[in-house]
Order: C-alpha cells, then sequence, then structure tokens
C-alpha cells in the first residue's frame, strides 16, 4: 500500500512537463503541444496543425464581418468600401452612378503633393523643396541642375547687361587712378627741382672759395677733415699678417734651396722693405 501510494521521481517529472503545454482542442487530434496556438474567436488552444479556422471549424467565426475585400472599380480602378451587410453589387452600383470619375468625369483634388519637374508627378512623401524656385521635388530632382531650375538663367541675363551703377562706379575709379598718377608726377618733379637747387647753390660756393686765396695773416678758416685711413685698423694689419706669412714661406723654401731667381729677388725686396719699416718705427 505504502508503495502503490507514493510518487517515483520519474512520475513528477512528468507532471511537471505536462503542466507546461495544453492539449490540442480539436476532438480528433488531443496532440499534447508545449507550444500551442490560441484562436482569437472561439479562445481555445490547438496545435500547429489545426489552430486555423477551416482546420477546426472554429463555431465563433462569422466570415461576413472577418473575411472582407473591397472589389476594384473596373473603370477607374479604384478600391470600393463595401459596409458589413451591404451587397457589394448594390455598392458597385452606386460607386458607378455617383462617384466613379470616368464616368461623372470629377476628379479628386490630390492630397498628396507631386514632384514639379516636368513629366514625374512622383508622389511625394517627404517633399524636398528647391531654395531657388522654392517647388517641391522627389530627390532625383532635389538639385536645380536635375530640375531646370528658373534661377539658373536669372544670373546670366543679369551678367549681360551691366547696370548704370556699375558703370558709374567704374569711371569713378579710372578719374581717381588718374589723379594719383598726376599727384605723384608732380611731387616727383618737385623733389627733382628741390636737388638741382641745392646742387646749383653748392657748386659757386666751392669755386669763389678756390678763386679767392687767403691774404697773408688772416685767421685759417676750418676746412671739413679729410677722411684718412687709420695706421692701425684691421685692413692694414690683415695684409701685414698676410705679407709676414708670405715673407717665412719663401724663407723656408730659400732654406731647402727650392727659390728660383725671381722669387729671391721679391724676398730680397720684402726683407728691405721690413728693415725700413723698423727702422721708421717709433716707440711712442
Amino acid at each position: 500500500m505504502a508503495s502503490s501510494s507514493a510518487s517515483t521521481p520519474a512520475q513528477e517529472r512528468d507532471t511537471h512537463i505536462l503542466s507546461v503545454g495544453k492539449q490540442c482542442s480539436d476532438p480528433t487530434c488531443l496532440l499534447f503541444d508545449f507550444l500551442p496556438f490560441k484562436c482569437q474567436h472561439c479562445e481555445l488552444s490547438f496545435c500547429q496543425e489545426h489552430f486555423k479556422v477551416d482546420a477546426h471549424k472554429c463555431s465563433q467565426y462569422d466570415e461576413s464581418r472577418h473575411n472582407r475585400i473591397a472589389p476594384n472599380c473596373p473603370l477607374c480602378d479604384t478600391p470600393v468600401a463595401v459596409r458589413q451587410g451591404q451587397d457589394p453589387n448594390v455598392r458597385m452600383d452606386i460607386h458607378l452612378e455617383k462617384e466613379c470619375s470616368v464616368v461623372t468625369g470629377k476628379v479628386k483634388s490630390k492630397s498628396m503633393p507631386v514632384c514639379a519637374r516636368g513629366n514625374c508627378k512622383k508622389v511625394l512623401f517627404s517633399p524636398i523643396r528647391c531654395d531657388k524656385c522654392r517647388d517641391q521635388f522627389c530627390p532625383a530632382h532635389r538639385f536645380p541642375a536635375d530640375h531646370t531650375c528658373s534661377s539658373l538663367s536669372a544670373p546670366a541675363q543679369r551678367s549681360a547687361k551691366p547696370t548704370t551703377t556699375t558703370t558709374t562706379h567704374l569711371a569713378t575709379l579710372g578719374s581717381g587712378a588718374k589723379n594719383l598718377n598726376s599727384k605723384a608726377s608732380a611731387v616727383g618733379a618737385a623733389a627733382m627741382g628741390a636737388v638741382k637747387k641745392s646742387m646749383a647753390t653748392t657748386t659757386p660756393t666751392a669755386t669763389t672759395s678756390a678763386s679767392n686765396p687767403r691774404p697773408a695773416g688772416a685767421a685759417p678758416t676750418k676746412s671739413a677733415p679729410n677722411k684718412t685711413s687709420l695706421p692701425f685698423n684691421k685692413t692694414d694689419r690683415r695684409a701685414k699678417a698676410e705679407r709676414e706669412s708670405k715673407r717665412k714661406a719663401m724663407k723656408a723654401r730659400e732654406a731647402k734651396g727650392l727659390l728660383s731667381e725671381e722669387e729671391k729677388a721679391t724676398l730680397a725686396a720684402e726683407e728691405a722693405a721690413l728693415a725700413q719699416e723698423k727702422k721708421d718705427c717709433v716707440i711712442m
């Protein structure tokens, strides 16, 4: 008794698995499905093969309410909405008599904008407006060059005919440039005249001083100091160093007997000049 009443682990596992899914409600199937489908009309659970309305013959499904199709008009190809419970043929006759654009000649106003470029006429769900002509175009014709924008020819016409204001401005600039050139020429001529005048006043003064000698006993006049080179400037010291180096080199070659007659004469002249410089040297 105790062994029959106690449940085994395998039975507990099977019970737990069976509590996850549901059994198919179709009386001919009764398959236990772990991922069942629920019918939206009768709200029963079914397996993959019987979840459709036709498969399990749903009693709550009303085809007139859920399987409604709007037929198209054979003339204008416009879908005609049929109300619930209304005969589609009667609704189509009403459409042909009062609404069809082919029979009545009425054209409905377009609620959506279309591309403004020639024969494009695409419906614009996101219209793009041109910044130049302010018209709306599709993405393929959004640039001014693609839709032959009217603003492209306007600049060419304006540039072909210059305005009176532009001509007057150019004439004013030309006269201003001529005035600047004349002023520059006048300033240059005045400068040259001043230079010539200063030269003319300086030359007679020098001639007069040369023709009138200073009389005896007269005070000597101050004259401009003569610019003479300093006795011990850098140039003289460098020349003297070069001469001394040349003389020493010739002495060394003389000791080896490599000097020609001309070089010997040059060395003798250098020696004589050096001796004369030492003789003339005055110690301050």
